[in-house]
């Protein structure tokens, strides 16, 4: 709900673009999570494999799972 408000305030709807670079300077970022966003609004089941994404990171001691289930 948090980010669902700071981007409301800064433009969302309807200038998506702006409210996400003000949450994230990045043009990157902006274009990836619009692009995220495209693609399920095409398929909405892609949502249900975004959300479960495993990513892990090598550590020093080991993998360590960083999102997804059982994170």
């Amino acid at each position: 709900m948090g980010a669902a408000n700071y981007l409301h305030a800064s433009g969302a709807p309807p200038y998506y673009r702006r409210a996400l670079y003000h949450y994230n300077p990045a043009a990157q970022y902006v274009d990836a999570v619009l692009r995220y966003a495209r693609q399920m609004r095409r398929r909405p089941d892609t949502y249900f494999a975004y959300y479960n994404w495993q990513v892990f990171l090598i550590t020093p001691k080991g993998d360590r799972q960083l999102t997804g289930p059982l994170s």
